[in-house]
C-alpha cells in the first residue's frame, strides 16, 4: 500500500491531535504529513512533534497547495476560514478533511455548493 502524502492547513491544537498515529492512525492506511501552511511555520517546524519529520512548512495555503505533492488535505483554522480553504482544495480535486463548521454565512454555503458541483477527488 502506498503512504498517502497529507497536508496540513492550520496546525492548532485539534489538528495536532488528529494527524497523530493514535487517532489518524486507527484506519491503517499509510500516511506521513507531507506539509504544514500556518503563519507560525517557523514556531511550528521547531516544536519538535515526531509526526512532522521530512515535513515541508509554507506560511500561507496558496504556496502549500502550488509547491507540495499532497494525496489529501486537513484544514483546521479559524471557522470563518473554512469555506475559502476548502474551495481552494476543491478546484485541485484532492480529498478534503474540513473542520466544522465548514461555512458561517450561506454566501460560503452557496459557494461550496457551487464549487463542489462538480468534485470528484480520488
Amino acid at each position: 500500500m502506498t503512504m498517502l502524502k497529507i497536508g496540513v492547513i492550520g496546525y492548532g491544537s485539534r489538528l495536532r491531535s488528529l494527524v497523530q498515529p493514535s487517532i489518524l492512525g486507527v484506519f491503517n492506511i499509510p500516511y506521513r504529513i507531507a506539509a504544514v501552511a500556518d503563519p507560525r511555520k517557523d514556531e511550528i517546524a521547531n516544536c519538535g512533534d515526531e509526526v512532522l519529520k521530512d515535513c515541508q512548512f509554507f506560511a500561507d495555503a496558496d504556496s502549500m497547495l502550488a509547491e507540495a505533492e499532497l494525496d489529501g488535505v486537513m484544514i483546521g483554522t479559524h471557522c470563518n476560514l473554512h469555506a475559502e480553504l476548502a474551495c481552494k482544495v476543491a478546484r485541485r480535486n484532492l480529498p478534503l478533511f474540513a473542520e466544522k463548521p465548514v461555512a458561517i454565512t450561506f454566501d460560503q454555503a452557496r459557494e461550496l455548493a457551487r464549487v463542489f458541483a462538480d468534485y470528484k477527488p480520488p
